[in-house]
């Protein structure tokens, strides 16, 4: 029988050496081959992996401002609409009172020179009513003296009268 307790298995020693030294040129050459290359493409993968995430953060971030700056302007273009508004509300309002004060002088012009039509009026209707009123005492007194009457006379007579119709038209 055999002294060897691998040889009752079926394996021999240098078989066993050679499979050994066979499968670490193997992994030497995988390490050397493959393993490098692979590590170096899932290394480069993780890196455009992180960009990728890096570059849609700053996408995110980019975004947010841009929104954050979207209603700041839409605050500012409210707030300047408001002032806006609020001047054209006063400028209205401005006219609207200057249209009234002229207006108001206008009325008060009317009513002024009216006033003065009317005093004018008022006057001229007096003297012509103490004319009328002098002829009439005149005619009354040539009739009633039956003569007819100087010039200095009748000035006379007509001024006495119309003193008179003036005294009367004020009491």
């Amino acid at each position: 029988m055999n002294s060897n307790p691998l040889d009752s298995l079926g394996l021999s020693v240098g078989g066993f050496i050679s499979q050994l030294v066979s499968f670490g040129v193997l992994l030497l050459l995988l390490r050397l081959f493959a393993y490098k290359p692979i590590m170096r493409m899932l290394d480069n993968r993780a890196q455009k992996i992180q960009e990728s995430l890096d570059a849609g953060e700053r996408a995110k971030q980019e975004a947010v401002n841009a929104e954050k700056e979207v209603v700041k302007k839409t605050e500012e273009a409210s707030a300047s609409g408001q002032k806006i508004v609020d001047q054209a509300v006063k400028a209205a309002e401005d006219v609207r009172r200057r249209a009234e004060q002229d207006a108001r002088k206008q009325a008060d012009a009317i009513i002024e020179k009216a006033r003065i039509e009317i005093a004018h009026e008022k006057e001229e209707s007096a003297a012509e009513l103490r004319r009328e009123v002098a002829d009439l005492a005149v005619a009354v007194a040539g009739k009633t003296i039956g003569r007819s009457l100087d010039d200095m006379t009748q000035k006379q007579i007509i001024d006495e009268a119309l003193k008179e119709a003036a005294a009367l038209g004020k009491s």
